[in-house]
């Protein structure tokens, strides 16, 4: 088993610095903006609020700016005091973000959001760093993204090109979408090869979050009226709770209430069933951060079953992104006026 043990007492050391339920508190109390980084300055995230303020003159920006870097920080720290065996199974944790930056970025230009909107939403992790992401984003479309991928050498060019003119043809995201998920899971999995205690978690892991995108796929479909022959195209292999028949088999459900009792009956998890079942029909739109939240709350409990091992850096960096997106809440909470009692409903701590 390779040797965790510095780099896990490091990792020790940054949970402890992440925000307590007191400090959110304090955080959501701020009246404004401006009052929010008054109040951040008096946390850990002090460092990165200065840099960002010498960066940018709006408030919001400096806010956004401080969250980018303290993240790119945590991840750029955790590569750095890793072992070359141990970046092996980062590099697949990382991947992993690359990816949901890149269909972030494509689902914009699709819907013609604005490069300075939909910035904000994305997370520097691995290769894809603040400026790297900053050029992708303010390409024009996807074909512009595809080229600077290439131009890069990046790996996530090829399974883009491969569905562009399917995509041009049928104008369907989820084409996309499905391309970048087949090859980084199927990436990741490569990654984690031997029959190692870390090499199982992260396999573990990446199977997890595959039957969470297959859920998540059944609830976009249901009510599509894909027809059967198509439906297939939508499965993503490699998970363990639901197969290729019984992925067929659901989204055959007639819509989505009979989808999510048929889900529910099933699965036999008893944590992914459970969150499933109080999930109201009309409420289905927030699975896919529900079963995020649930794949970083088993992450957590194997950091504490196996604490010598690559869970600990999982169960970490769940807790940073998660933190960051509190955060964020947070501040919209600030520039749309949204209740105090509102935003605590959303926070997930």
């Amino acid at each position: 088993m390779m040797d965790l043990s510095y780099l896990n007492a490091r990792i020790r050391a940054w949970k402890g610095e992440l925000l307590t339920r007191g400090a959110y508190d304090g955080l959501i109390a701020a009246e404004g903006v401006q009052s929010l980084i008054n109040r951040l300055k008096e946390t850990n995230y002090a460092r990165d609020i200065e840099i960002a303020a010498a960066r940018y003159e709006d408030a919001r920006e400096i806010v956004e700016g401080g969250l980018k870097g303290s993240l790119a920080k945590a991840f750029n720290e955790l590569w750095k005091y890793a072992q070359p065996q141990t970046r092996v199974l980062l590099r697949a944790i990382f991947s992993l973000w690359e990816v949901y930056n890149l269909k972030a970025i494509v689902r914009a230009r699709i819907n013609g959001i604005p490069p300075d909107d939909s910035i904000s939403v994305l997370i520097p992790a691995g290769e894809m760093d603040e400026s790297a992401l900053k050029e992708l984003n303010q390409q024009k479309d996807v074909q512009e993204v595809i080229k600077l991928l290439h131009t890069w050498g990046s790996p996530y060019a090829r399974p883009i090109k491969d569905v562009i003119e399917q995509y041009l043809r049928e104008r369907q995201l989820i084409i996309i979408e499905l391309a970048l998920d087949r090859f980084v899971h199927a990436y990741c999995l490569s990654l984690a090869v031997g029959n190692s205690i870390n090499g199982e978690i992260i396999k573990r892991f990446i199977r997890d979050r595959i039957d969470s995108i297959n859920i998540s796929m059944l609830l976009k479909l249901s009510g599509e009226n894909i027809s059967p022959t198509n439906t297939v195209d939508y499965f993503l292999e490699g998970g363990e709770r639901i197969g290729k028949d019984k992925f067929l088999k659901l989204a055959r459900s007639k819509n989505r209430h009979e989808l999510l009792r048929n889900l529910v009956g099933s699965l036999k998890d008893k944590h992914w069933k459970e969150l499933i079942g109080a999930t109201e029909p009309e409420n289905a739109f927030f699975m896919e951060e529900q079963l995020e939240e649930l794949l970083s709350q088993q992450a957590c409990r194997l950091a504490i079953i196996e604490p010598l091992s690559i869970a600990l850096a999982l169960c970490f960096i769940y807790k940073k992104i998660r933190e960051i997106k509190n955060l964020r809440l947070i501040l919209r909470a600030k520039i749309f006026e949204i209740p105090a009692i509102e935003v605590k409903r959303f926070l997930i701590v």
